[in-house]
Order: C-alpha cells, then sequence, then structure tokens
C-alpha cells in the first residue's frame, strides 16, 4: 500500500504558523498615518519595548475611531490587542511587557491600560489647560489599581474577551471608550491601570485648538445622545473603580453646571471656556442635526 500523502500547502501551511505565533497585535487607527509627523515616533518607539509587537496594523482614512479599531481587529490575529492613538507617546519601555504579562496572568482582568501623564515639553498653556479640565492626567500607581482612566489612548485587551462583549461600538463618535469599559464590567471582568507604566498624551497647542475641541465634543455628546442614549455614561476623573455609569440626565446637567460655576468661582479661564463652549455645541446638537447626520 504506498504511504498517504501530505497534500498540505506548504504556502498555506507556513501562513498559517505565521498567524500561530502571533501574540501581540498593535492597533492604530490614524486618518493619514502622520498625526503631524507623530505616527512615525509612536512606532520606533513600539520597535524599542522590552517586549517587540509581534503584528503591526494601522487603519487609514476610517472613521468613527471604534469603526477603524473594529477594522483593525479584523485585520489582525494577535491574542493580545494592545490599542494606541496616534497622538500620544510612549512613557516608558516595559509597557508592552506589562499588558501581556497582567493579561495572560491574571483572567480576571479584561481590560488595561496604562497612567496619562502630559508630555514634559508641554507648554504653559497646555500644563493650564490639563489643571483646569476633568480626565487629562491619572497619577502612575504602584499595584494594579481599578480604573475608569484606562482609555484607547493606551490599553490592552484578550481578543477573547474583545470578542465576548461584542466588540467596539461603531456608530458613536464620542464616548467610546466609556461605553467599552461598561460592557467589560457588565460581563464580569475588571478594568485597570497596571503599576509604573504610563504615556503620554498632548493638550491643545492654543486657545483655537481648546475651543475648536469643546464644540467637537459637545456636538458628538449630542448625535449620541439622540441616536444612542444608552452610550451616555458617567464618567469619573481619576483613578475611580466603583461608581454608577448611568446618571438620569438631569443629574448630568447639574453636574456640568456645578462645574462650570466651580470653575468659574476659581478663575479658571480655560475650563470655564471650554464648558461653555461644550454647552453650547451640545445644546445646539440636541435640537438641529450635526455634521455626522
Amino acid at each position: 500500500m504506498p504511504e498517504p500523502t501530505d497534500r498540505t500547502d506548504p504556502i498555506a501551511a507556513s501562513k498559517a504558523d505565521l498567524v500561530h505565533q502571533i501574540l501581540v497585535s498593535v492597533i492604530i487607527p490614524s486618518w493619514d498615518a502622520s498625526r503631524s509627523g507623530n505616527l512615525p515616533l509612536l512606532l520606533a518607539e513600539l520597535n524599542q519595548q522590552s517586549t517587540k509587537p509581534d503584528e503591526f496594523c494601522v487603519v487609514e482614512h476610517t472613521s468613527p475611531n471604534g469603526h477603524a479599531r473594529n477594522v483593525g481587529v479584523e485585520r489582525s490575529h494577535g491574542e493580545i490587542l494592545v490599542f494606541l492613538d496616534d497622538d500620544v507617546r510612549l512613557g516608558c519601555p516595559d509597557i508592552v511587557s506589562s499588558f501581556v504579562d497582567y493579561l495572560t496572568q491574571h483572567p480576571d482582568l479584561g481590560m488595561v491600560g496604562t497612567s496619562q501623564l502630559l508630555p514634559p515639553d508641554s507648554s504653559t498653556f497646555q500644563k493650564k489647560c490639563a489643571e483646569q479640565l476633568t480626565r487629562c492626567q491619572s497619577p502612575v500607581v504602584e499595584i494594579v489599581t481599578d480604573s475608569d482612566m484606562v482609555t484607547t489612548q493606551c490599553c490592552a485587551l484578550r481578543r477573547s474577551v474583545l470578542q465576548q462583549v461584542g466588540g467596539f461600538h461603531d456608530k458613536i463618535l464620542r464616548g467610546v471608550d466609556p461605553e467599552l469599559r461598561h460592557r467589560v464590567r457588565q460581563a464580569g471582568f475588571r478594568v485597570a491601570v497596571v503599576p509604573s507604566v504610563w504615556h503620554y498624551h498632548p493638550m491643545p497647542a492654543n486657545l483655537k485648538s481648546l475651543l475648536q475641541m469643546a464644540w467637537r465634543d459637545g456636538t458628538a455628546s449630542a448625535f449620541a445622545r439622540r441616536h444612542f442614549p444608552e452610550t451616555i455614561l458617567f464618567n469619573p476623573d481619576g483613578h475611580v473603580g466603583e461608581f454608577q455609569a448611568r446618571r438620569p440626565f438631569i443629574l448630568r446637567i447639574f453636574n456640568n453646571i456645578g462645574r462650570l460655576l466651580k470653575n468659574i468661582a476659581t478663575g479658571r479661564a480655560y475650563g470655564t471656556l471650554y464648558g461653555i463652549v461644550y454647552a453650547g455645541a451640545n445644546l445646539v446638537g440636541g435640537v438641529r442635526r450635526t455634521e455626522w447626520e
């Protein structure tokens, strides 16, 4: 009797072996694959990590960001998915290794991230903005810390967890991070910042950019409220692990008014301007169609 013949395509087999070896995939949405020259610098920093990613997936000309990230997930093969924004920089060489270690050794962790710091070369204007706006910075931690400050600026999930919760919401323009964190927690997993690692995220470079950001955030929030109200969630400042994610709309209004009045009373001009423009954009977007509709 003749020996059985192996009919496996050697090229297909080698591709399958390569895919099987991919553990860490980095996914970065970037409209122009540059972000004013920051993306190449970020990719260089990733290649200098103590644990180098096995695969890079830069998703160009795709929006909203949630949809772009889902496209990146479909194109990639790793079990550990690292998500980065194209305007961040890495603060230390052990970010990827920390993500891999904690996600593989602690099955209760569903989504992990780094602490968020302001770039050391930030201007006085940017430092003032970071002081006066919420959720712009979070301190480096010494132990795994449950936190709502895990964002897609720099975070990681196991592919199996992301698939279990249904991936990123691919319709909303703002609030993709808290919406995903909420579903990860609802599935019984922890969302936490891992110790001794951080990334840098810049504030707007000038007043015009700050006000443009406020208008964009306000109209995007109005769009979500009109079409996907279930995605409107409370976002506490700092490393907070337990809180009421869904709050009545009227309470959210009073909270925003209270924050605005506090900024006015304490002379926080940039926080006040941001709050006024954000509120105006939100009101306008609530009564008329936005540019995305």
